[in-house]
């Protein structure tokens, strides 16, 4: 039987830690950022690699969902290898900042390329700043998210198997949230994952999510994080 897939507009919160990219790599006296270790909280704990780097364009002001898609629709139509382009904001070092997050982009010499594509689609990127290196920012992204349940409560992600959800009952603050994940990786049998918070629209309400981030990730994998953060949610 065919599964149902679900799609939602989702906004994702989450913390990695930010590099000013090198100026050979970049358009003009633009500033973007990488980020070494997207999921930080599963690569940094787990002894293995890293995965490919995701790049942050950062912007003159914030360019919603619908303008990112138009734009990456118009861009990967003469790519070879499309990429995932994301609207969001940035909060590092007490600034907040409209970034475009990129992912699959294959190597830093497709940065300046891609950015040139951008300001064709009337995109303005903001002049370079102090240089940050390994700073923690925290980003809130907005993307089309489609998932397929696997199990009650249970959803994975149709387009990364490495990722899944769950739903929890209260909205916590970030800072609240990183506490209460440093308290479920202590107590569960598996310790390496990345959390990130995740919200959904659905016709009657906004749905507060887990979102995890696991090699091989599984629905029992899943279920078994579910239920320690359902413990320990107050």
């Amino acid at each position: 039987m065919t599964k149902k897939i679900l799609q939602y507009y989702c906004e994702v919160v989450k913390e990695e830690p930010l590099s000013t990219l090198e100026p050979e790599y970049t358009a003009g006296n633009t500033c973007v950022l990488e980020s070494a270790s997207p999921f930080y909280g599963y690569y940094h704990d787990a002894p293995m690699g890293k995965p490919d780097p995701y790049v942050y364009f950062v912007l003159e002001r914030y360019y919603t969902l619908i303008e990112t898609i138009r734009a990456s629709e118009s861009i990967n139509s003469k790519r070879i290898k499309p990429m995932d382009i994301a609207p969001g904001v940035l909060r590092i070092s007490g600034n907040i900042c409209p970034v475009l997050r990129l992912k699959e982009i294959g190597h830093y010499n497709q940065v300046r390329i891609v950015q040139e594509n951008l300001m064709q689609e009337d995109f303005i990127f903001s002049k370079r700043k102090r240089p940050v290196k390994e700073k923690m920012g925290v980003i809130m992204l907005s993307k089309l998210l489609r998932v397929e349940e696997a199990g009650r409560g249970l959803f994975l992600d149709t387009d990364d198997g490495t990722k899944g959800y769950f739903e929890i009952p209260v909205n916590y603050s970030w800072d609240k949230f990183k506490e209460l994940t440093k308290e479920v990786k202590y107590d569960t049998s598996i310790h390496y994952f990345d959390a990130a918070q995740a919200f959904i629209a659905t016709e009657i309400s906004i749905v507060n999510l887990v979102r995890v981030y696991r090699e091989k990730l599984t629905p029992g994998h899943l279920d078994v994080i579910r239920q320690k953060y359902l413990q320990l949610v107050k």
